[in-house]
């Protein structure tokens, strides 16, 4: 089976106080057996905003893509999820 390689915004959640560090470093240290996290970094949005941007990996089948963004938004800080790019390894 192929994997295919994602490209995530992830915006902390406005409802709750956490420091975007701390969301950067929750994600790095993301437990999963879908996916395979190997970027994480912070970028400006706009007037002093910050998000996340997360590169993966993740196995070619059914629903894992899913699975794997339901376990994002289960971290605490996570709002909003955005995929921005998305493309088959070979």
């Amino acid at each position: 089976m192929g994997e295919v390689a994602v490209q995530y915004k992830v915006m902390p959640d406005p409802d709750v106080e956490v420091a975007i560090d701390d969301l950067v470093s929750s994600l790095e240290n993301m437990e999963d057996s879908v996916g395979k996290i190997h970027n994480v970094e912070k970028k400006p949005l706009a007037f002093g905003l910050m998000y996340v941007e997360l590169h993966a990996v993740v196995e070619d089948a059914e629903g894992l893509v899913d699975k794997f963004e339901e376990e994002i938004s289960n971290i605490h800080g996570v709002g909003e999820i955005e995929v921005l790019g998305m493309g088959r390894l070979l």
